[in-house]
């Protein structure tokens, strides 16, 4: 009797080894879509260590994720630099169409209806339509200058609001991590299943972060991550997170990034976050200052041309653009959206040389002239050449940005591809599983009946 009590001890632990192998594997079906699941893998030990089963009490069966670490770090590694070229290429896209919209048409076509406004106005100095129009033309201008720089900043606004929302889901993740650290600990403390699903779930996270801001970490012996910005500062340690924090930005309006009171702005390179920084702080400052040259160049060619000349009165010209006074001594900032007209009464238009008679051109042919003039970029550029130019600039960044976009993309999916084949779920491999444990099962539940069966034999022959 006691071989068969032994033998119906051990069918008891093998019901209970095939019915937690059944369970993994439907674990195994059910996240069958999760990208973020690590395939769990049936793994056979010693009964009689206990060390060795899976908590639940288990004799002689343990669970191990199919993970691999190097592959979750390469694409890790590669996430910051997709967040940030999307978020640049996004912001890119967004002025190009600004800047070739503007007023229905592109700004350096505004700039040449308004020299030739002054070619038309030679042909017939006296006619008030033709006068009212080179005033229009030079409003339309004006406008189109403010627009531009305003709608530019606008986007510039933008990426500074996203900078302080990206931070607000960086202390989010961290706090996230922190918590699944110290999860993580305890579970792998006691040998927990419990402990492959945080882990699934922590590298979830460690990847948003990453598309986020990008930061190093690496795993410690107790199971945990140490998390840092790309120059060092910790941010998550153990179970203890650092929340990054948003202040004003020294010498500026925008926000600045702290950590336990230090500036750590300049770590953030990359990611989402980074690329906003770099739209608000490198890419839209370069174009609003082209912008601004060719507002305060075009205000003062023109107006020192115009003051050359006299109105249909015989009175001298004067200003034609209302002048820009610089705030900072070689510096332009603002030109483009304090940009306006001077004038208004189409009699005030200068059009004839100073000592000229009324229907003189001579000073409409020189304010046309302007148009041909080397006056940007070193005396290089026209004004049309100098916007063009601009268009050329932001269109080439856009490109970068979408050349990058689409390699990091097809590098990911690469990766990710390479993880799944290791560390996916095959649904062919677990139906195998499936009928495997079932037969087990089963087999399993005949043998207790076959001792059954045997025992009462025994007590039979024995009363």
């Amino acid at each position: 009797m006691a071989s068969i009590l032994d033998g119906l001890n051990t069918v008891k632990q093998s019901l209970a080894v095939q019915q937690f192998a059944l369970s993994v594997t439907q674990r195994n079906t059910a996240n069958v879509n999760n990208p973020n699941y690590s395939r769990q893998d049936l793994v056979f030990t010693d009964p009689t260590v206990a060390s060795s089963w899976a908590l639940g009490g288990t004799p002689g069966v343990d669970v191990r994720a199919s993970r691999n670490s190097f592959l979750d770090h390469s694409i890790s590694r590669e996430l910051p630099e997709l967040g940030e070229n999307e978020v640049k290429y996004s912001a890119l896209q967004e002025i190009d169409a600004i800047m070739q919209g503007t007023s229905g048409a592109g700004l350096g076509e505004t700039l040449a209806n308004f020299f030739n406004s002054f070619t038309e106005l030679s042909g017939n100095p006296t006619d008030m339509n033709l006068r009212l129009q080179t005033i229009s033309q030079a409003e339309l201008v004006a406008t189109d200058f403010n627009r531009l720089y305003g709608d530019i900043q606008q986007v510039q606004s933008s990426a500074n609001q996203h900078v302080k929302s990206g931070i607000d889901e960086v202390n989010t993740l961290t706090t996230r991590i922190a918590d699944l650290n110290g999860r993580i600990e305890a579970a792998h403390a006691r040998g927990s299943v419990e402990e492959a699903s945080l882990r699934d779930e922590r590298q979830q996270y460690l990847d948003e972060l990453e598309n986020k801001m990008g930061v190093r970490y690496f795993e410690t012996e107790a199971g945990t991550v140490t998390v840092t910005t790309d120059k060092g500062d910790a941010l998550v340690l153990g179970d203890t997170s650092w929340n990054l924090e948003i202040g004003p930005l020294s010498g500026s309006s925008f926000y600045g990034i702290s950590l336990n009171g230090k500036d750590v702005t300049d770590s953030v390179s990359s990611g989402e976050i980074g690329g906003y920084l770099q739209v608000r702080d490198a890419l839209i400052p370069g174009y609003l200052a082209t912008l601004d040259d060719m507002a305060a160049g075009i205000i003062e060619r023109v107006n020192d041309v115009h003051a050359l000349g006299v109105d249909l009165d015989g009175n001298a010209g004067g200003d034609f653009f209302t002048p820009f006074t610089q705030l900072t001594p070689g510096s332009n900032t603002g030109a483009a959206r304090a940009m306006e007209v001077a004038i208004s009464d189409p009699r005030a238009v200068a059009a004839a040389a100073s000592g000229g008679d009324v229907g003189d051109n001579t000073n409409a042919k020189a304010l046309a002239a302007i148009s041909g003039e080397k006056l940007f970029a070193g005396g290089t550029q026209t004004a049309s050449e100098s916007y063009a130019a601009l268009l050329y600039r932001v269109g080439s960044d856009e490109r970068d940005a979408e050349d990058a976009v689409t390699l990091q993309t097809s590098v990911i999916d690469q990766l990710k591809d390479q993880r799944d084949a290791a560390s996916g779920v095959d649904l062919n491999e677990e139906a195998v599983n499936l009928i495997k444990f079932q037969q087990a099962y089963q087999a399993s539940s005949r043998f207790a009946t076959v001792l059954n069966a045997l025992s009462e034999e025994i007590l039979n022959i024995i009363s």
